[in-house]
């Protein structure tokens, strides 16, 4: 995201549904070894619902690296104590009308509010910068997200076949190809 849009929205601070005080703010170079302990606490069986590229350290410091790029946009929802709740992101190529979206909420803090509450600005965000629509896929059977992607309207328009790069120890299972005009 270029400087001038970025320069637009402060961090913001949340409380989850269990009332705990959280910060959402803009990814930072700076905040490789933070993303890289994020993405070890994810649990194997849970890697196969996130799956842009694996989640690594190498992969984690080169996305911080990567924080300030004008065509994408990546947030993270911060604890008090500054661990990790959540992150989310969307990308675009210069050229393109669609944006890319993902998302990863650490364990303990699903169903607790985190996802819809970084979803809810990462969209803030979207209606201002980027294309107008941004676009997502999600497996069939992972339901809390189906979920919360229908009530923060994105729109079911295919279902696909989702082969897992990265992990290729998953067997490929059927996802949902979705989609939301945020502007």
């Amino acid at each position: 995201m270029r400087k001038k849009d970025r320069e637009k929205f402060s961090p913001v601070r949340v409380r989850l549904k269990t009332g705990q005080p959280c910060k959402i703010r803009f990814l930072q170079p700076s905040d490789g070894t933070k993303l890289a302990e994020f993405y070890q606490s994810v649990p194997e069986e849970d890697l196969r619902f996130y799956h842009p590229y694996p989640l690594t350290r190498d992969q984690a410091f080169q996305n911080a690296r990567e924080a300030l790029s004008p065509d994408r946009v990546v947030l993270v929802l911060e604890t008090d104590c500054g661990q990790l709740a959540g992150y989310a992101w969307y990308r675009w190529r210069k050229w393109a009308k669609k944006s890319t979206f993902g998302m990863c909420i650490r364990r303990e803090f699903q169903g607790k509010g985190a996802g819809k509450t970084l979803m809810s600005r990462l969209l803030e965000v979207a209606r201002k910068v980027g294309p107008r629509v941004m676009s997502l896929t999600v497996q069939v059977a992972n339901h809390p997200a189906v979920n919360l992607y229908r009530q923060m309207g994105f729109v079911i328009l295919r279902q696909q076949r989702q082969e897992h790069r990265g992990y290729p120890h998953f067997a490929p299972e059927p996802e949902y190809y979705m989609e939301k005009r945020v502007r």
